[in-house]
């Protein structure tokens, strides 16, 4: 790119909104072809005939004890074995087979979100019914660009380490959704059809609304018949109460579409938020509760009734607190969100500010809400875990500020925040999560018999939750990927881990994120002024030692492709302050150039 180029991106990103800094730093992307792609290579399209895995510590997702030094024995897509090497089969040798040595590893089943919606992108103008912006893009297009990014999110959710989701209820292209994971590089996938509510949503594409008001029994019943034409994995119910009118009104409609499913074979999800509508609806045999109670404690009969029942709640904490981000104009992407979120819904969080006109009294409302109900959300939920209700790992992403994908880590950190243990929170987000997708399901945990969806990690999620979010290799089917086969980091991810290395003065982590022949270049002159880690490691080992206080504060980003164009204020130097302008250039997820412009 022409020099004068770049000192104009420089410029541009002046004017851009500040984004948040991450809290950690995590390991280093595998490189491959481009900023964009899958590589290096394409991933596997078959696995091979037998894969034995040995030597890590085997966590099964069924709760059961971590097993050291085990091994894993794969048929084709199945496994075959799992436990520890003393017991294990004689393992098989010759063409065909794939061993892979993992000591020091970790291996647990693949992740599962069992609560998403494909027809929402997790931008800001994918709930017109909330924040509308249909005057600056139709909500039309809108829907046409999350179906021309579909194979990007899929690929982008599955480099998040997540093997499977349930869409919860969207359009009744929903079903072409499941049709097509089949064929592209993406997690398994169930799904609802429209969701059958007791309000309308008229703001979304009426031609095929995913939200679809009855209002008498018989039209619920003709809406369910209408979907199990399409055999959906799940029937969904927005049971949203009318405060005016109470619970009671739309009971026989809920109770109508559960003896039509059920009949039918198929499940019913029910969102009720409400403690008193949850109950109702759980009393009425629903099966899955789509979210948390948010309104009042639970008490000991609703924990009760939901243990005998056996349903399965899926508590979405992270989706109130994405929306209160963007709803607020302060949207905080994760690390995962930068290194895997797609980069053109990123870029509307950061132009958010400055497109709306401000925070509305609504939002303010909504924002205040949502704050009063994420701790009742979180107590219910240890309450439910201490009795005995089974909890299955889910986050509403698709929801504004709650991306496919990445957003799980974010939910599962939550759970553990709230008190459940990282041992508990893994079962719910494979296992438990499992039967959210199937009543009888062929994967969730690492057993004989069960597809081989799992996670190789290089450190222990049962310490540390967030070591589920980098996995070294990820297994789907018996296929053995590394995250960069699927979906290449996105470049400012990149940018900020290079940041936060930085401010930790942790050369080692620093130096890995920039490619071994990186050039360092002054603006406007071009003139070369470092050449490779070695060199970096010189100048910033000696800056890092001598410096203790150093910083460097995040002014203003602007993502361009493989371009990142920060500026930046440095503290803790001799100098009072230095202002920067970087720009950084990504290649096969390395920084391969950087510009500095001179002030």
């Amino acid at each position: 790119m022409h020099l004068r180029v770049l000192i104009l991106a420089a410029l541009v990103s002046w004017a851009c909104g500040c984004t948040s800094a991450a809290p950690s730093t995590p390991p280093p992307p595998t490189a491959t072809r481009d900023a964009t792609s899958p590589g290096p290579g394409a991933p596997e399209t078959k696995p091979a005939a037998v894969t034995v895995l040995s030597g890590a510590t085997l966590i099964d997702g069924a709760g059961g004890p971590a097993v050291k030094d085990a091994v894993v024995i794969l048929k084709g897509d199945r496994i075959t074995y799992a436990g520890p090497r003393a017991n294990a089969p004689a393992i098989p040798s010759g063409p065909g087979v794939r061993r892979l040595e993992l000591a020091g590893r970790f291996l647990t089943p693949g992740l599962i979100d069992a609560h998403v919606h494909f027809f929402q992108s997790g931008g800001i103008f994918t709930r017109p019914d909330i924040l509308d912006l249909r005057a600056l893009r139709p909500y039309s297009r809108e829907y046409a660009l999350i179906r021309e990014r579909l194979d990007s999110t899929l690929r982008r959710t599955l480099a998040a380490g997540v093997t499977a989701e349930v869409d919860a209820g969207g359009p009744m292209w929903n079903f072409a959704v499941r049709t097509r994971t089949r064929k592209a590089l993406g997690p398994r996938i169930a799904v609802a059809g429209p969701l059958v509510s007791t309000v309308a949503r008229p703001q979304f594409d009426p031609m095929d609304l995913p939200i679809r008001k009855v209002a008498t029994p018989d039209e619920a019943e003709a809406e369910v018949r209408r979907q199990l034409a399409s055999h959906p994995d799940l029937i969904k119910v927005w049971y949203i109460v009318d405060p005016r009118t109470g619970i009671e009104p739309p009971l026989p409609i809920l109770r109508r579409v559960i003896e039509v499913s059920h009949k039918a074979g198929v499940r019913v999800m029910v969102h009720a938020t409400q403690l008193e509508a949850a109950r109702k609806a759980v009393e009425l045999g629903t099966d899955l509760l789509a979210h948390s109670v948010d309104d009042a404690p639970v008490d000991p009969a609703f924990v009760a009734l939901l243990k005998k029942r056996g349903t399965i709640l899926i508590p979405t904490l992270v989706v109130y607190a994405g929306y209160g981000n963007i709803l607020g104009l302060t949207p905080r992407p994760t690390m995962m969100d930068r290194k895997y979120g797609e980069p053109a819904i990123l870029a509307e969080w950061r132009e958010l500010a400055s497109i709306t006109g401000g925070v509305s009294a609504t939002s303010r409302r909504r924002i205040a809400a949502f704050k009063t109900r994420a701790p009742i959300m979180a107590a219910n939920l240890m309450a439910l875990v201490r009795g005995g209700v089974r909890i299955a790992a889910g986050t509403d992403a698709g929801n504004m500020g709650t991306l496919h994908g990445t957003s799980l880590h974010e939910e599962l950190r939550l759970m553990v925040a709230a008190g459940m243990t990282p041992a508990e929170v893994i079962v719910s987000a494979t296992a438990n999560a499992a039967l959210v997708f199937s009543a009888k399901p062929a994967f969730g945990t690492i057993t004989a018999g069960r597809l081989a969806d799992m996670l190789v990690l290089t450190a222990d999620p049962l310490k540390d939750i967030g070591a589920l979010a980098h996995p070294e290799r990820i297994i789907l089917g018996g296929r053995v990927m590394t995250p960069a086969q699927i979906q290449q980091p996105n470049p400012e991810w990149a940018a900020q881990a290079q940041l936060d290395a930085y401010n930790a003065r942790d050369l080692e982590a620093f130096l890995a994120l920039y490619d071994p022949d990186v050039e360092i270049r002054d603006l406007p002159t071009g003139k070369l002024l470092m050449k490779g880690r070695s060199a970096m490691r010189r100048r910033y080992g000696a800056l890092f030692k001598n410096t203790p206080k150093l910083h460097c504060r995040l002014v203003s980003r602007m993502v361009s492709g493989a371009f990142v164009t920060d500026s930046e204020l440095v503290t803790g130097m001799q100098k009072p302050e230095v202002r920067a302008t970087a720009i950084y250039r990504v290649e096969k997820g390395l920084i391969r150039n950087v510009w500095f412009v001179r002030h």
